[in-house]
Order: structure tokens, then C-alpha cells, then sequence
């Protein structure tokens, strides 16, 4: 797995510009402009625009993971484990995604990425 923090910005460009003032460098951009992947010396920095929600995201940082074991596997290795919080293998634009919640409460983003349907 890799850990993969979500920013949620309001500017791609300004934030890819800032980010890459600290050293990280563009990996991957959807077509749609809302999804930046960067990669920096250690680590993934994805970006992804803010949207109008009643719930503003701006400002907000998601812990996402990703994997390319299948989804299912990683969600039996869960239930296996006693996490009774894995939620179901859902499609995404991205590919897809299962969410579980951490014992103190935390909701992390698994996700499966298909580059092919968003780059």
C-alpha cells in the first residue's frame, strides 16, 4: 500500500506551483484538471479540487491508501482481522474504493486506481 494524503485545494495550478516549491514534482493529472498526483523525495501528495458542496472541502486532508491488490482481498484480510467498520468495494471514476473506519473513529479511503479511466 501507499499512503496517498488528499488536499482538497480551490486552485490546482497555484497549489501544484506551491507544492512544487517544496520539491514535489507532478506525477499525474486527470482530464477533467481535478486530480494531481505528485511525488516528492519520500512520499505522494495527491491534489484534488474543492468542489461547491454544502460541505466545503477546501482546506480539508483525507488520509487515502492505495493499493493494486484487488479490493476485495484487502477488505477479506480486514474482516478477517475483526474489522467489523469495512464498508462495501464501490466504482469509482477513478477505479474503485472501500472505506473503513479506524478504531478511534477515522475514515480512510482504500483505493484500487484504474490510471486508465481518468488520465
Amino acid at each position: 500500500m501507499v499512503v496517498m494524503p488528499i488536499v482538497y485545494v480551490t486552485d490546482i495550478q497555484a497549489s501544484v506551483s506551491f507544492y512544487g516549491a517544496l520539491g514535489f514534482t507532478e506525477r499525474r493529472r486527470s482530464r477533467s484538471d481535478n486530480w494531481v498526483e505528485l511525488t516528492g523525495e519520500a512520499g505522494m501528495l495527491a491534489l484534488h479540487r474543492s468542489t461547491g458542496e454544502a460541505r466545503p472541502t477546501n482546506g480539508r486532508v483525507e488520509l487515502s491508501l492505495a493499493t493494486t491488490e484487488p479490493l476485495e482481498h484487502v477488505r477479506e484480510a480486514l474482516v478477517n482481522a475483526g474489522v467489523t467498520s469495512a464498508g462495501p468495494v464501490m466504482d469509482e471514476a477513478f477505479g474503485r474504493s472501500l472505506i473503513v473506519t479506524d478504531p478511534d473513529g477515522l475514515e480512510i479511503q482504500i483505493n484500487e486506481h484504474d490510471h486508465e479511466l481518468y488520465t
